[in-house]
C-alpha cells in the first residue's frame, strides 16, 4: 500500500490492547524506500485522551489512569509544524520540527513499534521513552519517568522488551553524535507546499484497522 503526495492520512497510536491513545492527521510529503514523509502544520486535527472534563492525561500516573472514564477529544496541532519520518519496519519515527515562520527547532526521536499500514494511515504503539536531538546534535533522553512505568503493564510492553526499546533510542543516538542520516542536516530546510492547508480528520478515523 503507497500513499500519494498531498493525501491526508491518519497517525495513530495504538495501545496493545486495542485502545486508540492518541490521533494525529497528516499530509503526505513522498513514500518510498526510505519510508512514509509526512507534514503536520499549525491547526491541523487531531484527538488526544482526555478526562470527560475535557483534561488532557498525557501527565497522569498510571494508576490515576484506571481511576477515571477517559475519552478521545479534538486537539488542534499548535504552535509548530512537524515533518515526520517512519522507516518501513523500523522500531521509530524521526520528527523534524519547526517553528511557525519554518526555523528548524531540532529532531524528535519518536520510538515506537513498527508501524502497520491500512487504508487510512499508519497504526503504532508509542514506546514513550523518546530522544530529543537540538540542531547542533547535543541529545538528551524524555520521559524515561513514563517508560519505567509503563514497561511491564498488559497495555504496554514487557520487561524483556524494555532493553530492546532503549537500544533503538541508543542507535538513533549514535547516528546524531555522527552527523549521519536522518541528522545529516536533510530536509532542516523543508518547507511545505503553499497551497497545502492544514489536514482533517477522515471520516473513518476511529475505525479498527
Amino acid at each position: 500500500m503507497t500513499f500519494e503526495t498531498g493525501q491526508d492520512i491518519l497517525r495513530r497510536d495504538v495501545h496493545r490492547d486495542g485502545r486508540i491513545a492518541w490521533v494525529q492527521t497528516a499530509r503526505v510529503v513522498s513514500d518510498d524506500e526510505r519510508g512514509l514523509l509526512t507534514w503536520t502544520s499549525a491547526g491541523s486535527e487531531t484527538m488526544a485522551r482526555t478526562t470527560l472534563a475535557g483534561d488532557l492525561i498525557r501527565k497522569l500516573t498510571l494508576a490515576e489512569r484506571s481511576a477515571v472514564p477517559t475519552m478521545l477529544s479534538p486537539r488542534p496541532w499548535r504552535d509548530t509544524g512537524v515533518l515526520i519520518l517512519t522507516p518501513p519496519g523500523a522500531a521509530h519515527s524521526i520528527w523534524w520540527f519547526f517553528d511557525l515562520a519554518g526555523t528548524f527547532l531540532g529532531w524528535y526521536v519518536n520510538l515506537e513499534s513498527p508501524a502497520v499500514r491500512w487504508s487510512g494511515g499508519l497504526d503504532a504503539a508509542d514506546f514513550a521513552l523518546d530522544v530529543w536531538v537540538e540542531p547542533d546534535r547535543s541529545w538528551a533522553w524524555k520521559d524515561e519517568d513514563e517508560f519505567a512505568e509503563r514497561t511491564g503493564h498488559r497495555a504496554y510492553w514487557t520487561a524483556a522488551e524494555a532493553p530492546g526499546i532503549r537500544a533503538e533510542g541508543e542507535r538513533l543516538v549514535a547516528l546524531a553524535e555522527a552527523a549521519a542520516y536522518p541528522f545529516d542536516g536533510s530536509l532542516v530546510g523543508f518547507r511545505p507546499d503553499p497551497s497545502w492547508k492544514p489536514s482533517v480528520l477522515a471520516p473513518d478515523w476511529d475505525v479498527t484497522a
